[in-house]
């Protein structure tokens, strides 16, 4: 059964009645709210014309009321309404299923723990609290309490032995010319459960947990309940108080985890607490979904951008034993800019950068060069094209066959293949379009055979490419030969 929270389309357009009913507002709530969310750069006011061809969705069909769009993946907790926003791919009737919002959070947190997640870009009327909650209780499943260790020292107890204050203090008697002690000192550690630090740590988890109840995103984020005290941050003392109490831990603690929790309590301190998030727009979420469709993919395929050529599964040619240092993305040629004589060079630029890189066999057991761009677009998948890469993707992965083809040809690989990744809520993969720029780029492929025409466009499944970036595994070889098969007729 799910949970009481409001359900959007991720850049679905949305009249202002439709967002009201969806978040159970009445019209003055609303106003304030929206007013609030667009601030914070989760919602936006759509216009036409001046947009990103990737973040068109469902435009051809909206009527002129329907002007609110979520442009945000996660949740959002706004006068204690709880958004989650789910991603536009996802067009079935009745939204994701609970397995989807689950991955969907995973592929969120998994951002957040690496540092890699991009926040809203509003006027900063935002909080991250949430991100900070998130990640106290992820470092609790993992480390558990924070706790410090008292070491104390008894003569003749049961803890272990320490040989050096026994020599140092205690008389031995010989015996047969060897010392023997009758006397010795132990060392006993236990855990010190009255120190301050652990105190406010426990308080903060189980408050932090409770807030996840109540909120009724505790299971979607994948936490139990955690009741660990019943004593608040107000027993404790004044926030400045202990605020000053952890800045003083942390700079004789060296143990990285318990560095990261004390980092997190003091953010989460100075943000209020928990008891104050009806007063700020809580988000754990991105409004660049596409960066995590991108790694994604990254990672379901192989990507070989950063692998120096020294580490490449085939064995290097010719001069290029000489470059095996270098990556696979150092070996882009830069364009050169020059000025007339005497104004001074110009120096490095930015060159191409493609996506994904892999190499694969297909099912013949030619050896492909694979060329992937990971394209977070919802195409049409019928009757005219709309919603598909612009021209200046196609250009550009035109371009970077073209920018590989010494490597190409002098370690003989039979095909280079020219992929757009979209994905898609469906379980397998499906070829969708193909694309060529006929009279235009020709003279790029003129006289390579090797080289491809097309780029072919492919809907995969999105919950597999995610589940291969939380488990760090390849997509299977049957997947990569069917999508690295020759150009099909249209």
């Amino acid at each position: 059964m799910r949970a009481e929270y409001a359900l959007v389309r991720e850049l679905k357009p949305y009249s202002l009645a439709e967002v009201a009913d969806r978040l159970s507002c009445n019209q003055s709530q609303i106003q304030e709210i929206l007013g609030r969310l667009l601030a914070s750069g989760v919602v936006r006011y759509r216009t036409r014309g001046d947009q990103y061809e990737s973040e068109i969705a469902d435009e051809a069909e909206a009527v002129d009321d329907e002007c609110y769009q979520f442009r945000y993946v996660g949740i959002v907790i706004v006068e204690q309404i709880v958004i989650v926003c789910y991603p536009k791919y996802i067009r079935r009737e009745g939204g994701p299923t609970e397995n989807e919002l689950q991955q969907m959070v995973r592929v969120l947190r998994k951002l957040d723990g690496y540092g890699e997640l991009p926040y809203p870009q509003g006027d900063a009327a935002w909080s991250n609290e949430l991100s900070v909650i998130v990640r106290l209780l992820q470092l609790y499943d993992e480390h558990g309490t924070y706790s410090n260790f008292e070491e104390t020292r008894e003569l003749n107890g049961n803890g272990v032995i320490d040989w050096g204050r026994t020599v140092d203090t205690v008389t031995p008697v010989l015996a047969d010319g060897f010392p023997v002690y009758f006397d010795y000192w132990t060392r006993k550690t236990r855990r010190d459960e009255s120190d301050l630090i652990t105190r406010t740590h426990r308080a903060i988890l189980t408050e932090c947990s409770r807030f996840l109840s109540r909120c009724g995103i505790a299971e979607l984020l994948g936490f139990g309940d955690v009741e660990l005290t019943d004593e608040t941050l107000a027993d404790l003392g004044d926030l400045e108080a202990l605020d000053w109490r952890l800045e003083h831990e942390r700079s004789g603690q060296f143990v990285t985890w318990k560095q990261e929790a004390i980092d997190l309590m003091r953010l989460y301190l100075s943000e209020g607490s928990a008891a104050s998030a009806s007063e700020k727009v809580l988000c754990l979420g991105t409004t660049a979904y596409y960066y995590a469709w991108e790694l994604a993919c990254k990672k379901a395929f192989g990507d070989l951008m950063d692998t120096k050529l020294g580490k490449l599964p085939i064995k290097l040619a010719g001069n290029w034993c000489n470059r095996a240092s270098e990556t696979m993305l150092d070996i882009i040629p830069h364009p050169l800019w020059e000025r007339p004589n005497g104004m001074g060079g110009c120096g490095d630029v930015a060159t191409l950068i493609p996506d994904t890189v892999a190499f694969a066999y297909d099912s013949d057991g030619q050896h492909v060069f694979c060329i992937y761009d990971a394209k977070y677009y919802v195409p049409t998948a019928s009757g005219k094209m709309e919603g598909q890469p612009g021209v200046e993707s196609v250009t550009k992965q035109f371009l970077y066959q073209s920018a590989y083809r010494d490597f190409v040809l002098d370690h003989g690989f039979d095909r280079v293949s020219n992929v757009f990744l979209v994905p898609s809520e469906g379980g397998n993969p499906t070829f969708m379009a193909r694309v060529s720029f006929p009279g235009v780029l020709d003279a790029l492929v003129d006289d390579i055979p090797q080289f491809s025409r097309y780029v072919d466009m492919w809907a995969m499944p999105a919950s597999t490419i995610f589940e291969c970036y939380l488990s760090s595994t390849h997509l299977g070889a049957m997947t990569i030969s069917l999508l690295t098969a020759p150009s099909r007729h249209c």
